[in-house]
């Protein structure tokens, strides 16, 4: 584990049975001064990995908590910084290589770094965010959120590109587990904040209850601590809710209720031309196409960031409604921006035989 001049970092990790692939990320820590690791009940081989990178090895009961979790084993850390990472995570060389050179010239109090969380086939991110992931080891480095935990900014925050890659082996399902533990702190008499309810809403439709989800997010809107970013993406959740349930003019008023919390994202006007293009619209749908291309990255607001909403999408999609309006040139224009991004895509490739 690397030793430096400048500021030190402990890895604090929450596992349980993760036996599989404990030991790929902790491989990857050159970075870290030290390791510290609390299992909340594996019953597999998971605490004999982690014995070999580390000796900070502790038992803590589960009570349907992550942040209890976390700040438990935020509170063995002793270096001067605290990084959280989960099991699943892997650090690149190259990210463990900028995480060395941070550390030399260390000032911030949280440091923001960016989860890369879904792959394309040539292992490009396609579904990036924002998440503060070394923090100073201060008193106000408190984790909360019993699920979809976080860490309440503090003092001086700096955004990097340094770059966490969730790697959760194949095959692996925790669906239905974080709306369990929702539902039994809800029996407990919890009372959800916005946020809990933002992400509350959005396990329940990811989980089959969508009309019970849509009411959650509708009703997180209006409360005064609800996070315009969460509004947002909210809505956009529950308008693809409604579009699976065949209603697709509810679908569009939510859509467009997003304009009210803050500028227009690439997903929100993807979608709306995608209803446009439902409707064979095509005129419609090329303007919110067109308006997709002019969209900025807003991760560094909190948004979940999907680069192919920007650019790949909104052109393969201008391929298609220029097509259908006899724009044969402007079609073809959008095909090869298309193909300069991802000349391998099923439907790039398919769409050259209209213009090659």
């Amino acid at each position: 584990m690397g030793k430096g001049k400048g500021a030190t970092v402990s890895v604090c990790m929450i596992v349980k049975n993760e036996e599989s692939v404990l030991g790929r990320a902790l491989e990857c820590l050159d970075f870290a001064d030290e390791i510290v690791i609390a299992d909340t009940g594996s019953e597999d081989n998971t605490k004999e990995v982690a014995r070999r990178f580390t000796d900070k090895v502790y038992d803590f009961e589960w009570t349907d908590d992550f942040a209890a979790a976390r700040n438990f084993i935020f509170s063995k850390g002793s270096s001067n910084y605290l990084m959280w990472l989960d099991a699943d995570d892997v650090v690149t060389k190259e990210n463990s290589e900028k995480l060395s050179k941070w550390k030399e010239n260390a000032e911030a109090d949280v440091l923001y770094c960016l989860y890369d969380a879904a792959f394309d086939e040539n292992g490009t991110p396609t579904f990036s965010y924002y998440r503060e992931r070394v923090v100073r080891n201060d008193p106000r480095a408190r984790w909360a959120g019993f699920v979809h935990e976080c860490i309440v900014p503090f003092g001086k925050s700096e955004y990097s590109d340094i770059r966490i890659e969730h790697r959760p082996p194949s095959g692996r399902k925790k669906q239905g587990r974080n709306l369990e533990i929702y539902r039994r702190h809800l029996q407990k008499g919890a009372r959800f904040n916005a946020r809990e309810k933002f992400y509350y809403g959005r396990e329940l439709i990811f989980n089959g209850f969508k009309e019970e989800g849509i009411a959650v997010i509708n009703g997180m809107l209006a409360m005064p601590d609800a996070f315009y970013v969460n509004c947002i993406e909210g809505l956009r959740t529950v308008a693809e809710a409604e579009i699976s349930l065949g209603k697709a003019e509810a679908a569009k008023l939510s859509y467009l209720k997003s304009f009210m919390f803050g500028e227009p994202r690439a997903g929100i006007v993807n979608g709306l031309g995608r209803l446009a293009m439902a409707r064979n619209d095509y005129e419609e749908a090329a303007f919110w196409f067109r308006a997709a291309l002019n969209c900025r990255d807003h991760s560094a607001e909190g948004d979940f960031e999907r680069p192919e909403e920007r650019a790949l999408i909104p052109y393969l999609q201008l391929t298609v409604c220029l097509w259908r309006l006899n724009d044969f040139e402007g079609a073809k224009r959008a095909h090869k921006a298309a193909e300069a991004i991802a000349p391998n895509h099923p439907s790039v490739a398919y769409n050259r035989q209209f213009f090659d």
